[in-house]
């Protein structure tokens, strides 16, 4: 709907069906296995909200949720990690000039007005966000996850990454940005370690680079670290 270049065909290649499967499925003519279901969730990346809606039908009775409130928190959670104008609106406090007006962020972060409202809503319910008088403060000036939280809504996270910078690199002058890649050979032994000496990287970073906490800056940016193999990691076969 949103694409009208994105064929049916091209659909049911990312969901590994045929066509004519497809087609089948979404007029009802054909029903999927939990199996079937569970993997397609994956694909598509859906929240813990929609994989409940997806699945539901395939729960016992006395299995199925009466109160969908009890997922608010899950699914919450969930758009927080994975949509990146969470982070931005969190950031756009402490820039000169702030104003705490949708229309204001939504044109700041090139996103539209109810997207603004709704992660407003969502960083207030999460208590990211407090009210002091008539002043909006971030809770809390420093957020990590670990690497297994919420595995899919991070995987959903990276993906974001990529399109962004794709963005940036189509649409922002040089001399704002800086796209650099390093290709070398390791061992998987060593992986771990790379990982730690990317975070040392990253925190020493933040110290060199970002504004303190009691001083404003001018704009808000992000930055992405891809540490990814270039070569087949599946065993090779005799």
């Amino acid at each position: 709907m949103k694409n009208p270049r994105f064929s049916q065909r091209a659909f049911a290649q990312k969901l590994g069906v045929s066509s004519g499967a497809l087609s089948e499925i979404l007029k009802g003519k054909r029903t999927l296995s939990s199996s079937q279901k569970k993997r397609m969730a994956d694909t598509l990346q859906l929240s813990p909200q929609e994989q409940l809606d997806f699945f539901e039908d395939d729960l016992p009775e006395n299995l199925r949720p009466v109160r969908r409130e009890y997922f608010q928190l899950s699914v919450d959670q969930f758009h927080l990690i994975s949509e990146s104008w969470h982070w931005a609106i969190l950031n756009l406090l402490r820039t000169k000039g702030f104003r705490f007006d949708q229309d204001w962020i939504s044109a700041r972060i090139g996103q539209p007005v109810k997207v603004v409202s709704e992660a407003l809503d969502r960083l207030f319910r999460l208590g990211h966000l407090t009210r002091s008088g008539t002043k909006v403060l971030r809770a809390h000036p420093r957020i990590e996850t670990t690497d297994d939280f919420f595995d899919l809504s991070i995987r959903k996270a990276h993906v974001e990454d990529t399109k962004l910078v794709e963005k940036a690199l189509l649409e922002t002058p040089m001399d704002l940005r800086d796209n650099t890649s390093l290709t070398i050979v390791v061992n998987k032994k060593d992986l771990k370690r790379a990982k730690e000496l990317i975070r040392i990287f990253r925190d020493k970073f933040c110290e060199e680079i970002e504004v303190p906490e009691d001083h404003n800056g001018e704009e808000v940016y992000r930055l992405s670290i891809a540490f990814f193999p270039l070569t087949s990691t599946k065993k090779e076969t005799k």
